[in-house]
């Protein structure tokens, strides 16, 4: 069953910090100008160690469901990318997030390449144990909003969700090297004495101004909807979970969305958990269009929610002012496996979940999952059909 990541946008900032490495494909050890010279022993280990580290990652999170395997030719017998519309521009909200590397030593940059690389933060709120009290947002500001709507989801959806877990992603867990060394040896099995190094790293180069001691938001720009029930070295079943990146909190917060965003985002989370509880993935589907089945289906979920008069109850104007933001994170990514729709695919399935919540007769009445599903179902052709017309 698949999991998503649904921020995928932190993919080339490698090539940003000036510390791209070699695909997967070859392995060889990384050949950069921006690597220096005379690079301590230490140092020069993880460097070469980064190669195979990376290509054991993608093997972990294809094992787990964060990664399909490519379908590009049958995609593209579906979809036809001339005839859609994509922006090339950054997104606002990815604007205001990312840092300014320019002081970074290399030391850092390597630090901060092993956050992204391997999604730590994120995945050891997923899938490792995890303690309360929780607090959502790097200083706890938007902790009652999550939970609260949490509470909400659980009661406006119709389906068995007491033991769906909502979690925290704080970058500054990364400060504990233990935290780290776990997520190295206990979810992709690398090799504890690489890891034990490449742990101790990331903790003390995390631990600086300049790094926002681990709460720079690019470092949990995003959140996380799992299933469960992956088995986990020495811990047995994963937990069914949702965890939730203190980034994407502040990045929607900085582009003044801060008072719609976590139940947004959170209901889209939600979404999927309805998806994995009533069975309602395509794995029939090449890589790509479950991709996208799956994502659009979660943002009509959302929506939904948002705006029902016994959900969030939010305006439209808001929540479509939300979603002008959120749904720039579309793409016309058409063979990627991660594909989530276009931006405007992803609006017109707001918009659609909205005129079903607003058209409610009686208006306090919420469809049950599997009936909303299959009015989702039988518009999706609608949803997804070409901007242009010729």
């Amino acid at each position: 069953m698949r999991k998503r990541l649904i921020w995928p946008v932190v993919a080339a900032l490698a090539l940003t910090f000036g510390l791209a490495i070699p695909s997967t494909a070859t392995a060889a050890p990384v050949v950069q100008s921006a690597v220096p010279q005379n690079l301590s022993p230490e140092l020069q280990q993880i460097v070469d160690n980064l190669p195979a580290m990376r290509e054991r990652a993608e093997a972990v999170k294809a094992k787990l469901g964060l990664k399909d395997n490519t379908a590009q030719d049958a995609v593209l017998e579906a979809i036809d990318p001339t005839q859609y519309e994509c922006s090339d521009a950054t997104p606002p909200v990815v604007s205001a997030i990312m840092p300014d590397v320019t002081d970074w030593t290399f030391e850092q940059r390597l630090a901060v390449l092993h956050v992204l690389l391997f999604n730590m933060a994120l995945m050891d709120a997923a899938y490792l144990p995890q303690t309360g009290p929780f607090t959502y947002g790097a200083r706890g500001e938007f902790s009652n909003q999550v939970n609260r709507t949490i509470r909400d989801l659980k009661t406006f959806w119709d389906i068995p969700s007491g033991d769906v877990e909502l979690v925290p992603a704080h970058g500054r867990a990364m400060l504990d090297p233990e935290v780290n060394y776990r997520v190295f040896t206990t979810l992709y099995g690398f090799d504890p004495a690489a890891s034990r190094i490449s742990a101790d790293l990331v903790a003390h180069e995390l631990n600086s101004p300049a790094l926002g001691y681990g709460d720079l938001p690019i470092f949990t720009f995003n959140a996380y909807a799992a299933p469960g029930g992956e088995d986990i070295p020495g811990l047995g079943k994963s937990p069914r979970r949702i965890a939730f990146g203190d980034g994407v909190l502040e990045g929607f917060a900085r582009i003044g969305l801060g008072d719609v965003a976590p139940q947004a985002i959170l209901a889209h989370e939600f979404g999927h958990q309805v998806q994995y509880s009533d069975g309602l993935m395509r794995p029939d589907l090449p890589g790509p269009e479950a991709s996208r089945w799956a994502e659009l289906m979660a943002d009509a979920f959302s929506a939904y929610f948002l705006t029902h008069a016994r959900g969030a109850a939010m305006q439209w104007k808001r929540v479509q002012a939300f979603g002008q933001m959120f749904y720039q994170l579309g793409d016309c990514g058409f063979a990627a496996d991660g594909h989530h729709g276009t931006p405007n695919q992803r609006m017109r399935s707001a918009l659609w979940a909205y005129s079903v919540a607003d058209s409610a007769r009686p208006q306090g009445h919420i469809l049950p999952a599997l009936d909303f599903y299959g009015l989702f179902a039988a518009q999706y052709p609608q949803l997804v059909a070409p901007d242009a017309t010729s």
